[in-house]
């Protein structure tokens, strides 16, 4: 086994709290470490990730955060502390890491190219897994059992393999998926549970052979059956199971943006509410402390209100929303929530998450009669950024009928032809034969015409319209992301405002923090809306 070492960083000294009540999380590109400074209870991130922004998944590992991009796996005892590179991939290849796991001293980093694992926090590294089939070396999840610490579940694209003794010994336990990609695994002491590209399987330890348990319809109940061969079911919905929890004796899984559980043992499934939730769902977190659920999307990160039955959205301090690969905790308190995303990583801290908590300042606005009176409404900054963006459902429409009228118009063409073979013979009739009896150029004919024609078929079809279609497609996609990052901007400064003059912050940076953030948010309404917000305030 080829044994990988890794020498760690200088930690740098920690930071002196001063009983500061928010800490941003700021991974920073150039110096590879975590910086703090006062927060307004939003997520927070400057700059992407360590080096490289695309973060793919992170971890809490006792009192260690571990986060790794493509390319690199970095742990930090403190979110305010340096970052450690503890395992590096070789650059020039196409090996990357796919996920990563641990408990303890024991790490396990899953490639493209093979399972390595480290017993000493990532001071070393062995390779412990690989096949001579690429996509078998190719490992999509690594689940560790809570019930035996030796045991290791892994998934890879092609079939699933236990491993024992910490992954020294492997045996494959594919059986009728041994051709499937594995999206995510868990387990349990009774089940372990896979999902694929097909749906969710289920199988008893020591037991041969995968059962399938897949929801057809919502709040349908479907039976398990057994299966060694099966077809891939064709659906609207992307059916690969994107996560799989166990929270004590109930299961979930989630795929496309649904979400399943079972008290069975995954003989029945039920429909979990999705009202609010947005985006496919990537991930699921469940609090050990208070049993709260939090789902990461491709849209942003929700929780949920037991008391509304409804996903709320945590999108306070996000200027557009992000597609989240996973949530975790930053420590044992649960206090700080991270969110692992393409741009980096983001923190959400406090404790009391739900933006819902927060006062309603659509109401409160009336009675208070604050300075929001003199600003423009939602309504007039959403009309004024479509039209500063040149998106407006009327400029289609204008396309569409300009597309037929152009048939009406007359297609105009000139001719002019020049004749110059017309030849004169000269007889002077003379004695003389010099310049006598010769032919010579005539006059020149000159010859045109003009034609009009018109194409009236194109009154009723017009081969413009399957570009206007496209066009028309770009542009409803291109305005629902611009009013979405107006409306996020628009109600979080509303929401600072409110905060601002109801419960000013005491301390000078905290303040100065909130106040620069309002200002921020205010030039990004301008940009947005072309200086219209700016310019309305000062008309008022």
């Amino acid at each position: 086994m080829q044994e990988l070492k890794r020498e760690g960083h200088v930690r740098t000294t920690k930071e002196d709290h001063m009983c500061r009540r928010i800490v941003v999380l700021v991974v920073s590109i150039l110096t590879m470490s975590l910086t703090s400074s006062i927060a307004q209870e939003a997520w927070v991130a400057k700059d992407g990730a360590v080096k490289n922004i695309e973060l793919k998944t992170a971890i809490l590992n006792k009192d260690l955060l571990y986060i790794a991009t493509k390319s690199v796996l970095y742990k930090t005892k403190d979110a305010k502390d340096k970052w450690e590179s503890v395992f590096t991939i070789p650059s020039g290849g196409d090996n990357e890491i796919n996920c990563v796991a641990g408990r303890g001293r024991t790490l396990f980093v899953g490639t493209k190219h093979g399972l390595f694992r480290s017993e000493d926090y990532g001071a070393s590294w062995k390779k412990v897994f690989k096949t001579i089939l690429a996509d078998r070396n190719n490992i999509t999840y690594i689940e560790l059992s809570k019930h035996n610490r030796n045991m290791v579940l892994m998934g890879t694209e092609k079939g699933i393999f236990l491993g024992e003794d910490l992954g020294n010994k492997w045996q494959e336990i594919s059986g009728g998926l041994k051709d499937s990609p594995v999206k995510c695994l868990a387990l349990n002491k009774e089940l372990m549970y896979a999902g694929t590209e097909s749906g969710l399987y289920v199988m008893k330890p020591g037991v041969n052979g995968w059962q399938r348990a897949f929801v057809r319809s919502a709040g349908q109940k479907i039976k398990v059956e057994e299966t060694e061969e099966y077809d891939y079911e064709e659906s609207e919905k992307d059916m690969s199971i994107r996560c799989i929890v166990i929270n004590e004796s109930r299961v979930y899984m989630a795929y496309d943006n649904e979400i399943l559980y079972s008290d069975d043992g995954a003989k029945g499934w039920n429909n979990f509410s999705g009202d609010g939730l947005n985006g496919a769902i990537n991930y699921i977190l469940i609090s050990s402390k208070n049993k709260t659920m939090y789902c990461a999307t491709n849209k942003g990160v929700f929780e949920f209100s037991g008391d509304k039955a409804r996903w709320l959205e945590l999108y306070r301090g996000m200027a557009k929303p992000l597609a989240v690969n996973r949530l975790i905790f930053a420590g044992e308190d649960e206090k700080v929530l991270l969110a692992v995303t393409d741009k980096g990583l983001y923190s959400f801290e406090g404790g009391d998450f739900l933006m819902d908590k927060y006062p309603d300042i659509e109401r409160s606005v009336k009675t208070l009669k604050i300075v929001l009176d003199g600003e423009p409404t939602f309504k007039e900054l959403r009309d004024a950024a479509i039209n500063y963006a040149e998106v407006s459902p009327e400029k289609i429409k204008r396309w569409r009928q300009e597309s037929r009228m152009s048939a009406l118009v007359p297609k105009v063409s000139f001719g002019v032809d020049r004749n110059t073979t017309d030849l004169w013979h000269w007889e002077g009739g003379s004695t003389v034969k010099e310049n006598d009896d010769i032919l010579r150029p005539g006059r020149d004919s000159i010859d045109w015409d003009a034609t009009i024609s018109w194409e009236l078929s194109k009154l009723i079809w017009n081969d413009d319209q399957t570009n206007i279609d496209v066009r028309s497609r770009l542009m409803v996609q291109l305005r629902n992301d611009i009013l979405d990052d107006l409306r996020r901007t628009y109600y979080e400064r509303k929401r600072l405002q409110f905060e601002l003059m109801s419960n000013p912050p005491k301390e000078m940076g905290a303040k100065f923090e909130k106040e620069l953030r309002l200002q921020e948010l205010t030039q990004s309404l301008d940009d947005l809306t072309g200086n219209y917000f700016s310019e309305h305030i000062k008309q008022k």
